[in-house]
């Protein structure tokens, strides 16, 4: 039985979160670490837990969020998964509603960020604002590679969050010096930037639409390349 050094504040560890936050259009920059490729592009929009589309995030960009404890790891093959610590299992849905069927928003990958407050074991890397060296633990949320941190989608398994989908996926060796919980994710801003705790001790951040088509083209590529 896992335990947690850290005391989570009473009532949350179970809780269902729902409080609203704004989205914001951030510049990042990534660093590789030792497991998977971030992969992430400049231009991103953090998303986060609002009510319903007319709530402080724009359409696209609204989730719900809960968490509880797993036994599960994200990384089966990797030797840093602490049996003193616990891991989570984090689960988000995206509640918005497509208002315009021209609106170029659809499916995106989705990368979580540390707050400055916050420590992880599968982190594939580190998240940052542009212009400032403050990067953060981050991991993209799929299930490929070394850190597989999904471990459920309620529709296509494709690593990209869909309208009215649900997602599972690990944190693993969570631990928050404030006694955070792992959702909800209502900070505004990454790393240096953010809010923290309270009111959250995370952040999830998703291609800008225009950056998203260039971002799947280099997928492409970079398959093309390993089975050439």
């Amino acid at each position: 039985m896992k335990k947690l050094p850290y005391v989570l504040s009473a009532g949350v560890a179970l809780a269902f979160w729902a409080s609203p936050a704004l989205g914001v259009g951030l510049q990042v920059y990534y660093e590789d670490g030792p497991q998977d490729p971030l992969f992430i592009p400049v231009d991103v929009h953090e998303v986060g837990d609002g009510p319903n589309s007319a709530g402080p995030f724009p359409p696209g960009e609204i989730i719900l969020s809960s968490w509880t404890t797993t036994c599960e790891t994200a990384c089966p093959a990797w030797p840093y998964d602490d049996p003193n610590i616990i891991n989570v299992l984090v689960e988000i849905t995206r509640v918005d509603i497509r208002v315009d069927p021209a609106d170029p928003n659809g499916p995106v990958p989705v990368w979580y960020v540390a707050d400055p407050e916050t420590t992880l074991t599968n982190y594939d890397g580190w998240i940052g604002n542009l212009g400032l060296l403050d990067a953060e633990e981050a991991f993209k949320i799929d299930h490929v590679g070394v850190n597989r941190p999904l471990v459920y989608e309620s529709m296509r398994w494709d690593n990209l969050l869909e309208y009215g989908e649900t997602w599972r996926f690990i944190i693993q060796d969570y631990q928050n010096a404030c006694g955070g919980p792992p959702a909800p994710f209502d900070s505004i801003g990454i790393a240096s930037l953010s809010t923290s705790w309270p009111p959250s001790t995370g952040s999830l951040l998703v291609p800008e639409p225009a950056t998203l088509a260039l971002l799947v083209m280099g997928g492409f590529a970079l398959l093309r390349r390993r089975r050439g």
